[in-house]
C-alpha cells in the first residue's frame, strides 16, 4: 500500500493528525498499565511486611487501607486487559492503520465506515478503563465494548480527534452521499481514485463549513494544517472537474469555490452511482456555487439582505433602501 508514492505523500502531509491520535491511544494505554500495576500492591505489601506480619496482617486489607480503593474483581481485570490489547493492536499497525485499498466493485463508504469504527475502539477502551478505575464497571449496566465503535456513537470531542484516512479505490465505486454522514469534527478523508469517476463526484458534499477538493496534486493537503473543519479530497488522474472549496474563503459560495477546470466533452453515459443526467446536474450545481453575483445598474453586486459580514454595513444598507422606497433623497 505505502509503495504508492501518493499514499506516502498524503500520510506525510497528514502526520500531525496521525501523531495526535497516536498520542491519545498511547496515553490511554499508559493509564491502563499504571492501573494494572497498582493491583500488585497486596503482593508487594506482603513482601514489605515480611515474616513478622505473616498470619497476623492481611496484605490485601492493608493495601486497601493504604490505597483507599478496593482491589479489582476478575471481571474488571479481564476488561482492563482486553482494553490494553486493543490499544496495543492500534499502535502496532503503524501507518497502515491510516491507509487502505478498496477492492474494485466494493463499497468505498462501507470500507471507510468500518475503518473509522476501528479508530473508535480506542475511545471504547478509554471509557472501560475509566469505569474500571472507579470500580464502577458493570457489564450488564454499561454494555461497553473494546471492539469497533461506529462513528454515530462518538462524542463531539471524540470526532475532533478522528485520525485521517487515505483510501485507494476505483472512482466508480464512490457514492458521495454515503460518505456525507461521516463528515464531521476534523475528519481528513483522502480518496486516491483510479479509473472513471463522475466528473463532479464530490460537488454535492460542498457546504459552508467543509473543505472539499478534486485535484491532481496531493500537495493540496498542505493547506489543511490550520483548518478547524472536516475535509474530503479526491485525487484524480482523468478529465474530471478540478476545484477547491475552502470554507476560509469568505461569506459567499463564490468566494469559497475556485474551479480550475470542467470537462469539455458532453456527458452521455452513467458512471458508477450517477446517471448521465445526474452528472450534468452535478456540474451545473458546481458552476452555480462559483457564479459571481449579478450586478445592479450602479455596479454594486446584489447580495441577499443579511449576508454581509458587518452588522453596521447591513443596517446602513437597509436604512438607505427604506429611504429610497419612501421617496426620501
Amino acid at each position: 500500500m505505502q509503495s504508492d508514492e501518493r499514499v506516502r505523500a498524503a500520510l506525510s502531509a497528514l502526520k500531525p493528525e496521525i501523531t495526535q491520535y497516536r498520542f491519545v491511544v498511547s496515553s490511554t494505554l499508559e493509564r491502563a498499565q499504571a492501573l494494572l500495576a497498582s493491583e500488585s500492591a497486596p503482593a508487594m505489601t506482603g513482601t514489605v511486611l515480611g515474616q513478622f506480619a505473616s498470619g497476623r496482617i492481611d496484605p490485601e486489607k492493608f493495601a486497601l487501607i493504604s490505597s483507599g480503593t478496593a482491589p479489582l474483581d476478575a471481571v474488571g481485570r479481564a476488561m482492563l486487559e482486553r482494553a490494553m490489547e486493543t490499544l496495543n493492536s492500534l499502535l502496532d499497525c503503524g501507518d497502515n492503520l491510516f491507509a487502505m485499498s478498496v477492492a474494485r466493485g466494493s463499497s468505498v463508504a462501507g470500507a471507510v465506515r468500518d475503518r473509522i469504527a476501528t479508530f473508535g475502539s480506542a475511545f471504547g477502551a478509554a471509557a472501560i478503563i475509566e469505569l474500571v478505575r472507579r470500580r464502577t464497571y458493570d457489564p450488564a449496566l454499561h454494555g461497553l465494548s473494546v471492539q469497533d465503535q461506529p462513528f454515530e456513537s462518538w462524542t463531539p470531542s471524540e470526532r475532533r480527534l478522528v485520525p485521517p484516512l487515505v483510501v485507494r479505490a476505483d472512482g466508480s465505486d464512490v457514492d458521495p452521499f454515503a460518505l456525507g454522514s461521516l463528515i464531521d469534527g476534523r475528519l481528513r478523508l483522502v480518496l486516491l481514485l483510479e479509473g472513471s469517476s463522475s466528473p463532479s463526484l464530490l460537488a454535492r458534499l460542498v457546504s459552508p463549513g467543509v473543505f472539499v477538493a478534486q485535484t491532481s496534486d496531493v500537495s493540496v493537503l498542505d493547506t489543511l494544517k490550520d483548518l478547524e473543519a472536516p475535509a474530503i479530497v479526491a485525487v484524480m488522474s482523468g478529465a474530471e472537474a478540478r476545484f477547491i472549496h475552502d470554507p476560509r474563503g469568505g461569506w459567499a459560495s463564490w468566494q469559497r469555490m475556485k474551479i480550475a477546470s470542467l470537462p469539455d466533452s458532453p456527458i452521455r453515459k452513467a458512471i458508477g452511482w450517477r446517471s448521465a443526467w445526474q452528472q450534468r446536474e452535478d456540474i451545473a450545481y458546481l458552476r452555480s456555487l462559483a457564479d459571481l453575483p449579478a450586478l445592479k445598474p450602479n455596479g454594486d453586486a446584489t447580495r441577499p439582505v443579511g449576508l454581509k459580514g458587518d452588522p453596521t454595513e447591513r443596517l446602513t444598507e437597509w436604512l438607505l433602501e427604506q429611504s429610497s422606497v419612501a421617496g426620501v433623497s
